[in-house]
């Protein structure tokens, strides 16, 4: 039982090194894994949003179809035209005379005034 007194003690110090390099990786490891998990979160909201006001601006552009077809409509329109007593009257197909396009031939830049 002497024999173990009679020995030099060994120091503790690398193995209070090693706990104290463990202990600051793992609290850096845990700090950047916060970070990252904000930083995705807050992506994830921003997609979130985005998502939102595409749904809303679809929306939108729907009702704007919807009144544009409804100021469109012609049987609405003729409705509205005799509500006014309007001077406009329905016009036959046989009085429709169709243009055609020719494409016109441009001045020359010279002869331009």
């Amino acid at each position: 039982m002497n024999r173990r007194k009679s020995e030099p003690r060994k120091s503790n110090l690398p193995a209070f090194i090693a706990l104290g390099l463990l202990t600051a990786i793992a609290t850096t490891g845990g700090a950047m894994h916060a970070i990252f998990r904000n930083g995705q979160i807050k992506a994830e909201r921003k997609i979130s949003d985005a998502h939102k006001r595409i749904e809303d601006l679809r929306a939108d552009i729907q009702m704007v179809e919807v009144r544009r077809e409804r100021l469109m409509d012609r049987y609405e329109i003729r409705d509205q035209l005799a509500m006014i007593d309007s001077p406009l009257v329905p016009v036959t197909y046989q009085v429709v005379e169709r243009v055609e396009d020719h494409p016109v031939d441009p001045m020359p830049v010279a002869a331009r005034p």
